[in-house]
């Protein structure tokens, strides 16, 4: 359903709320870059388009699609003057039809809008490949680059889980026979990071269908939701791209010291080489991402795009809320004190790679308990 809008600037961007993609207006002839986004999430979206847009180049034609099912006319609005340039458009896919009455699991910092991304291949019939970005990330290269890898006769391209390999190799022991043995992978270190991902969507149709990928969504709580997903559709038949493309920051500072550190050799140069020029920072984890921690990991380029993004003062406001009220205040002190500390003397007590480690991690999961 369209919405009407007023100029702004002396120009009217094209805003709708489109059920399918004919209704986007987009050329969607070159570059084709899709986010799937709630309300809630709107701000940080908007740091990673502002970073994606400065990072265009003048000689390509650039189209975002977003995939969302509860953006506001408003927000549309103000993302849409954000992108507003000659070789930039920006449309919003609702997605609603497509998940029907699918009741989709998730749990945590996960949200629904994550399983948003398996749609692309049906809500976009006519594009024959799309550059998926997660919203928590930002683009310090032209994506163009990243768009232009060959995807012919894979499902798509995406960089290895340098995290999810450290946790196989030491750090979390029990995730190696979870990949192997729920999800079946043939090789559980070809698992592959989904934040970022050149989809080939024809491929996708020829292979699968969305009630096949969703029905498989729904099977049960997946680990890591529709990732694993797939992972395990794909299992390990992809093309892998530079983990420069999806840096995965230090997250809590024990990424980089304590799980990437038990991946094998090849993993853990890989992930320090792409850390000196890293083409797409991911804040990838459940917490001190830099919007509420500004202190975290490379949170500068963040504020750097930040600053000249429509939603500062919402993020600035926010930030402050975290500061101040008690009970964003209390959960800070949680976080900190199960991370700085529960963590460490955990690692301390219970070595990576130590046999009392997995025995330990296994009773608890057997109890009843979650890593999740």
């Amino acid at each position: 359903m369209p919405y009407s809008n007023t100029s702004m600037n002396g120009r009217i961007p094209n805003v709708l709320l489109a059920g399918s993609e004919e209704g986007l207006q987009l050329t969607l002839d070159d570059v084709v870059t899709v986010f799937a986004c709630s309300e809630n999430f709107v701000p940080y979206l908007s740091v990673a388009l502002e970073s994606l847009v400065e990072n265009t180049s003048p000689d390509r034609r650039y189209d975002i699609v977003v995939l969302t099912r509860d953006i506001s006319p408003s927000s549309m609005l103000t993302l849409s003057h954000q992108c507003n340039r000659d070789n930039i458009g920006i449309g919003f896919l609702d997605v609603e039809a497509a998940i029907g009455n699918r009741k989709l699991p998730h749990y945590g910092h996960f949200r629904l809008e994550t399983y948003f991304r398996l749609l692309a291949p049906s809500l976009l019939p006519s594009v024959k490949k799309a550059v998926y970005l997660d919203s928590d990330l930002v683009v310090l290269d032209d994506i163009a680059k990243l768009w232009d890898t060959d995807v012919e006769g894979k499902l798509l391209a995406a960089t290895r889980d340098a995290d999810t390999i450290g946790q196989i190799d030491g750090y979390d022991q029990g995730v190696g026979p979870y990949l192997a043995h729920d999800l079946g992978l043939t090789d559980p270190h070809g698992y592959f990071q989904a934040g970022v991902l050149v989809m080939n969507l024809e491929e996708f149709r020829r292979r699968t269908t969305p009630e096949e990928l969703l029905g498989l969504a729904t099977q049960r709580v997946w680990r890591w939701l529709d990732q694993d997903v797939l992972n395990k559709v794909a299992d390990g038949d992809y093309v892998r791209i530079d983990m420069s493309w999806n840096y995965l920051y230090d997250w809590c500072g024990i990424r980089r010291s304590s799980i990437v550190a038990q991946a094998p050799q090849d993993f853990r140069d890989e992930y320090e080489e792409a850390r000196k020029h890293p083409r797409i920072v991911h804040y990838a984890g459940p917490d001190d991402r830099p919007w509420l921690y500004p202190q975290c990991d490379l949170a500068g380029y963040f504020w750097d795009y930040a600053c000249r993004c429509p939603y500062l003062g919402t993020l600035r406001s926010r930030l402050e809320e975290s500061l101040t009220r008690p009970l964003e205040i209390a959960g800070r002190t949680k976080t900190a004190l199960a991370l700085h500390v529960g963590m460490p003397l955990f690692d301390t007590l219970f070595p990576p790679r130590s046999a009392r480690r997995t025995y330990t991690i296994g009773a608890f999961m057997r109890m009843g308990g979650s890593l999740r």
